[in-house]
């Protein structure tokens, strides 16, 4: 009797070992311009310089005169992007006023900066990204008023075109190379015309505001989403996964991922190495990391066969085509 109750108590244990635990886990959905996802760090800067004088010496830096407030707005969009990106926690982001490269004061993109000198500048910022605002071109329309007696529309519109690249100088390549155009229209009303257009913004102001627009209106564009969904993983059967799972539980996914990822790779059992194959997988969807995620799951069904691997790899693979056609009809812009 004992002994079938041991053989019982033993069997009950391996099985909890074995079992899939559920998780409600907010996953990665990619914005409107899409970025790698495994893209953490970005370094936001300018080398637009609003300056008057031979080419060669603007490049260089010897001005014979600067426009001071399209030097503040250039400013304005680094600034906001950056406070953006960092308030939502989607990147990592530095930001460098007057870094040491070639400057450009035309609205159109200018030659990309060479690979070697983005490189050291990534090593020396410890990021993997350089956001840069290459040039801009503002202009404000005459303010307009329409309307009758005790009911006018004062209004005008700042247009900001703006030439933007972001390098990854790692792997040699541009993840966005553009010119944008934004529009910020400022509207007032008042009993009379002159009342009306006196409570529209002083140039100064509105010039600053529809660039703080702008790059919010470009961060909105760049900002993943993230959606809830039900998913399993494997919390017990080796005493790191156990760890995982409690720093699952804690929200630490990177610490997880850690414990994870050297299991899948260097445990003695196979089967171990399954089923944190199977975490990773994941994991890396969690993130965004879909290719990254698919191998996994693939790794996962070859060491520790089931059912839920089969289907997540299923899962995945739709995910993959769903964004790839997403992609071809342009509902997501990819340029890299």
């Amino acid at each position: 009797m004992k002994k079938l109750a041991f053989l019982l108590s033993f069997t009950l244990i391996l099985f909890s070992s074995c079992q899939l635990q559920k998780v409600m886990v907010n996953v990665y959905t990619p914005a409107k311009l899409t970025f790698p996802p495994e893209i953490r760090s970005m370094l936001v800067t300018s080398r637009y310089v609003p300056a008057t004088g031979p080419y060669e010496d603007v490049q260089w830096g010897a001005y014979e005169s600067v426009d001071s407030l399209k030097w503040l707005c250039s400013e304005s969009i680094v600034d906001t992007l950056a406070k953006r990106m960092v308030e939502k926690n989607t990147y990592l982001v530095k930001v460098r006023h007057f870094p040491r490269m070639l400057r450009n004061n035309d609205s159109q993109l200018p030659d990309p900066l060479p690979w070697d000198g983005l490189s050291a500048l990534t090593k020396k910022e410890y990021v993997q990204t350089v956001l840069i605002i290459e040039g801009f071109d503002i202009s404000k329309t005459p303010v307009d008023i329409s309307g009758s007696e005790g009911n006018f529309l004062a209004q005008f519109t700042v247009n900001l075109t703006v030439a933007l690249r972001i390098y990854e100088p790692e792997k040699m390549r541009m993840l966005d190379d553009s010119l944008y155009t934004f529009k910020t229209e400022f509207k007032t009303t008042g009993k009379t015309r002159e009342e009306a257009a006196s409570q529209l913004p002083e140039e100064r102001k509105a010039l600053i505001t529809a660039c703080s627009n702008a790059a919010e209106n470009y961060f909105l564009m760049i900002k993943p989403g993230q959606v809830e969904v039900k998913r399993y993983y494997y919390p017990k059967g080796d005493s790191s996964l156990i760890k995982a799972d409690m720093a699952v539980r804690e929200g630490k996914w990177g610490r997880a991922e850690t414990k994870w990822k050297w299991l899948a790779y260097n445990d003695a059992d196979s089967i171990i190495q399954g089923k944190a194959s199977f975490n990773m997988a994941l994991s890396c969807e969690r993130d965004g990391r879909l290719n990254q995620a698919i191998g996994f799951a693939r790794r996962s069904q070859r060491l520790n066969p089931s059912k839920k691997a089969e289907d997540y790899i299923n899962l995945l693979n739709k995910k993959i085509l769903d964004f790839e056609e997403q992609v071809r009809q342009q509902k997501i812009i990819k340029k890299w």
